[in-house]
């Protein structure tokens, strides 16, 4: 199909959502305003926020569908967790701003990236369990999955008119999305996307490493080049990712676990260059990495020590240390959904006893 004229899609939204001309050009004209675009840019902005179809037969994508590089896509998605933005430095030696949120849809998760003028666009008005449509993001392979990367031509629309909307889960059913609660004392090696409640006992080290800050995998730096390299993005300005290594019991047992990211810098409530400059100055009284590291946990986050929270993640037997859980995420303890847990096993139980009976 070719370029639709503004006529057009006016006549298109007429027939598809019954509002009257008089409606829709007043709409246009808001649009248009609102984000100083022509009014043949502001009929298409229209009608993708009222779910109209431009295109013919939409095909109707789910994150589980995306493949990396692929173009052209849309999803339909609710917001499971959003991060607050953090800076980077561009290449050209200027200061950015990225920010990530956490989305799924009936068949799994993605990371959502927002970059520097769009998150000034959208990140206010998106909040945990908003429900959005985006519109031609980039689609990339990231550190745990899929990514979508929101660019100039992306638009990102919240209650959206689509039937995939009408799939997805509530928020407080998916916070354990695929996880099986556990109790540690029962863990073995090589368990996957396991929940464990525990208390934070001991804390091993908090750190950081540069990364990418596309792909987020760890750069190394070339002294030759005064550059950081990264093995698929070449040179970049690197950003911070935090790491905190912590013991959690749970009265069962106890267990390493390693978190990454934005959850462990979100568990701390800690910038990563807040971080990154406490381990320098340590390092510089003459500590190494891991000393400093290990220093820094026990004399400035201690007040993690007897939190309990839900961590999420996949068990590893180390030869070295023993089972640890590489953690995915974490979330503050809800009363309200372990109330309802036990309630469900409770119910389960009873069940299975009457059928035995």
């Amino acid at each position: 199909m070719g370029v639709l004229t503004k006529e057009q899609i006016i006549e298109m939204i007429k027939g598809q959502k019954g509002l009257s001309r008089d409606e829709i050009e007043e709409k246009i004209s808001q649009i248009a305003v609102r984000d100083g675009i022509s009014e043949h840019a502001a009929a298409v902005v229209l009608a993708e926020e009222l779910g109209v179809n431009l295109e013919g037969r939409e095909e109707l994508l789910h994150i589980a569908d995306l493949v990396p590089g692929m173009t052209g896509v849309n999803v339909v998605a609710r917001i499971m967790r959003k991060y607050p933005p953090r800076e980077y430095k561009k290449r050209d030696g200027s200061t950015g701003h990225v920010a990530n949120l956490i989305i799924y849809d009936s068949t799994g998760k993605a990371r959502l990236v927002l970059w520097d003028s769009l998150i000034t666009k959208y990140y206010s008005e998106l909040n945990p369990g908003d429900i959005i449509k985006i519109i031609d993001p980039g689609v990339r392979e990231g550190r745990n999955g899929i990514e979508l990367h929101a660019n100039f031509r992306t638009r990102i629309i919240p209650n959206p008119e689509d039937p995939r909307a009408d799939e997805i889960p509530p928020l407080e059913e998916v916070r354990s999305y695929n996880y099986q609660r556990r109790k540690i004392g029962e863990l073995m090696g090589g368990e996957k996307f396991v929940e464990v409640r525990g208390t934070v006992a001991r804390l091993y080290r908090v750190t950081v490493y540069d990364a990418c800050p596309q792909c987020r995998r760890k750069v190394d730096y070339d002294p030759t080049t005064e550059s950081w390299i990264c093995p698929e993005h070449g040179e970049v300005k690197p950003t911070k990712i935090t790491i905190v290594d912590f013991g959690l019991d749970d009265s069962s047992g106890y267990i390493r676990t390693t978190l990454f990211g934005d959850d462990a810098a979100e568990l701390i409530g800690r910038d990563p260059e807040e971080i990154a400059e406490k381990l320098r100055e340590l390092v510089e009284s003459g500590l190494t990495l891991r000393e400093a590291g290990r220093k820094l946990a026990e004399d400035e986050y201690y007040y993690l020590l007897g939190r309990e929270i839900v961590v999420r993640g996949n068990v590893v037997d180390d030869k070295f240390l023993g089972l640890i859980l590489k953690a995915f995420g974490w979330d503050e303890v809800d009363p309200r959904r372990e109330i309802a847990r036990v309630r469900a096993e409770l119910k389960r139980a009873i069940t299975e006893l009457e059928g035995g009976e």
